[in-house]
């Protein structure tokens, strides 16, 4: 691992860690937990940091979802060649696979946004956010809408945290998560979604012209995002500056 990646990797670590009601841990890795919403499956995970048979992963994975009543199983490997090695056998169990591409921003001058972008509180974006989640998961109940609308609550037990936002009229057409360890000087922009009524406007490269302010203004000398290697958003970031640098796996079984 290169110290970009490990700077990365730790801050990730420490994010999930901070908003957990029990982490686990364990001789290859560790497992964090959120009692309050069993629902959100990024708060509650295994995360793989050292090299392991992926059938012992798979088994104490079994072991500690079950025993903690959730239905899903989800997981991460740290390091790419560990995550790809283990692919076959986590595909031979039920899981479905995917890589993300961890991208840094390569330091070129970035213009400030062409609109106007807020900064608005967790009780503004909170509706936002289950709106957006409905489109996505329509059979979904209401509790677990509610459970991944309210768990950006949590964000700020970890780091700083900012929710950034452009409207239209008194509609948010665009959103975003911006998330900044000052003392560390790293920042993550994340979670950008524009609503398909007002996509092709340029609300998403506003939102993170923004977001690069920010990170100027807060002295951060590392800004990353984490794309799909199989999803379009890869080569808008790359057209922002954005270059590769890492490459993780995640497992999910639902």
């Amino acid at each position: 691992m290169t110290p970009t990646h490990d700077r990365i990797t730790d801050f990730e670590h420490h994010f999930a860690r901070a908003q957990a009601t029990d982490v686990i841990e364990l001789e290859w890795g560790f497992a964090h937990l959120q009692r309050d919403f069993p629902s959100s499956q990024a708060h509650n995970r295994i995360v793989v940091t050292s090299d392991v048979p992926a059938t012992n992963i798979i088994t104490t994975a079994e072991e500690i979802f079950s025993e903690s009543g959730l239905a899903h199983r989800y997981l991460s490997f740290d390091d790419d060649a560990a995550g790809k090695a283990a692919i076959p056998d986590f595909l031979a169990a039920g899981y479905e696979h995917e890589e993300l591409v961890t991208m840094i921003h390569d330091g070129s001058n970035l213009p400030g946004p062409d609109r106007e972008v807020d900064e608005v509180s967790l009780d503004q974006i909170r509706p936002v956010l289950a709106r957006d989640w409905r489109l996505d998961l329509p059979d979904a109940a209401e509790e677990e809408i509610d459970q991944l609308a309210r768990r950006a609550g949590l964000y700020c037990q970890a780091v700083e945290t900012t929710f950034l936002a452009v409207f239209d009229g008194g509609e948010v057409g665009a959103r975003a998560d911006l998330f900044v360890d000052r003392e560390n000087g790293i920042a993550q922009f994340e979670s950008l979604v524009t609503h398909p009524n007002y996509r092709g406007r340029g609300f998403g490269g506003a939102l993170i012209r923004e977001a690069h302010q920010r990170i100027s203004r807060a002295g951060c000398d590392l800004s990353y995002i984490v794309a799909s290697n199989d999803d379009w958003p890869k080569d808008w970031y790359g057209r922002l500056g954005y270059v590769e640098t890492s490459r993780t796996h995640e497992f999910n079984r639902s």
